[in-house]
């Protein structure tokens, strides 16, 4: 059956493996790192020259002054690596996405900022595609070095002010913390982490494209997927060539999401929704595989399929249980999921209002968003048409009542 499907679908479906690998969010590789950077650490304190034990000094923390210090060296690291990153995107024209800090994400899209808070707090991130794609890998690998480049000057340059400077107190502690956790960040980074890894280190990052290797063309599919997105285009006119290489791609189950998304977009767009509803499946089987956020996406967007293309509130209604609509973005998107959901839900004005707030939300006049238009347009009709299906049914069951009422008189 699943054959006979793939032959009716254009694109067609690759075979789906047996086995689907789930990301894992921490290498390997990481406690080993993390205890190798110790022990160099150590050495060069015990056995090392007279200026390394200055520079490797102890860290106390048994005071709420040194504690501060340890987490703002800690903070400035994250900072200064992720500025690294930031400066030479900016450099080689790059745009950039989004970006990260501890437990607040932004994202950069078609002119405005949205922000949400995420349960991470230790870490940081810069999202950014180039503008342009000629010199690709090189422009990549230097903005990819660059965050690492950054941790290693922030700790040359914490050892000279330590070495050259009279510092005392909470200055001293700072300047301490500051040159052993970017020595620990810097050595971290030079192993690249497991395949399975949900997030590729830089090192791994650097590898990939240094050697040109698949996941090197993934990162290119997917730059291409985005500038496209970027640009506002509308799904219909996207390259056919680029739809059948994200269609035969044999990516991580994250990425296959996103181009088996792309490709519904498309399909629907060119009226073809046996195509869509075919990959809206592939894409139900790939979301399991995938972060919670990925997760809730997916079930968001079947869940709206549901509604406007398959015509079972029911289905459509079970999904929406599972789903936070809050964080859905961007805004439109968030709206347009819950018209759909108040659809299914039965209430017809606030499924009519969330589709006038997502009219209101598009950021600006692309080509994009005449399809998303057309989507909320159907939405619409298929709000008027549930309602007027209830007041018949309404009517239907008031006609007797009615009757009996007027021979009485």
């Amino acid at each position: 059956m699943e054959a006979a499907v793939r032959t009716r679908v254009d694109p067609p479906l690759p075979s789906l493996p047996t086995k689907l690998e789930k990301a894992h969010t921490k290498s390997k590789f990481s406690w080993n790192l993390l205890l190798l950077a110790l022990a160099i650490g150590i050495a060069a304190k015990v056995f090392g020259p007279s200026w390394a034990r200055i520079i490797f000094q102890t860290v106390r923390l048994g005071t709420v002054s040194a504690l501060s210090a340890f987490a703002a060296a800690f903070a400035a690291g994250i900072v200064l690596h992720e500025a690294g990153h930031l400066v030479a995107s900016l450099l080689l024209d790059f745009e950039i996405l989004g970006a990260s800090l501890g437990p607040v994400r932004g994202a950069f899209f078609h002119g405005k900022w949205t922000f949400h808070f995420s349960g991470t707090l230790l870490s940081g991130s810069i999202s950014a595609i180039p503008r342009q794609n000629h010199s690709w890998r090189k422009r990549m690998l230097l903005v990819v070095a660059a965050g690492p480049a950054a941790t290693f000057l922030t700790g040359v340059a914490s050892a000279l002010l330590l070495l050259h400077g009279q510092f005392d107190g909470w200055m001293k502690c700072f300047l301490a913390s500051s040159i052993e956790l970017s020595f620990f960040l810097f050595v971290l980074g030079l192993v690249p982490n497991g395949r399975k890894a949900q997030i590729r280190n830089d090192a791994r990052l650097c590898y990939s494209l240094f050697h040109n290797t698949a996941e090197a063309q993934e990162i290119l599919l997917y730059h291409l997927v985005t500038q496209l997105t970027v640009a506002g285009m509308r799904p219909r006119d996207y390259p056919e060539r680029l739809i059948r290489k994200m269609a035969a791609a044999r990516s991580r189950p994250d990425m296959s999401l996103i181009y088996a998304h792309t490709i519904i977009m498309w399909a629907i767009d060119h009226g073809d929704l046996r195509t869509a509803e075919a990959w809206e499946q592939r894409a139900m089987e790939l979301c399991d595989r995938c972060d919670l956020r990925l997760q809730n996406l997916t079930l968001a967007r079947s869940a709206f399929f549901d509604v406007l293309f398959r015509d079972n509130l029911v289905a459509a209604a079970c999904k929406f249980v599972q789903v936070n609509l809050d964080i859905l973005s961007p805004r439109y998107l968030m709206h347009r999921v819950k018209a759909a959901y108040q659809l299914a839900a039965g209430n017809i004005e606030e499924a009519l209002a969330e589709v006038h707030r997502a009219q209101f939300s598009f950021p600006k006049h692309l080509p994009y968003y005449d399809f998303e238009r057309t989507l909320l347009s159907q939405l619409h009709h298929k709000a008027i048409e549930v309602a007027e299906l209830r007041r018949s049914a309404l009517c239907a069951d008031s006609v007797p009542q009615c009757k009996l009422n007027s021979h009485l008189k």
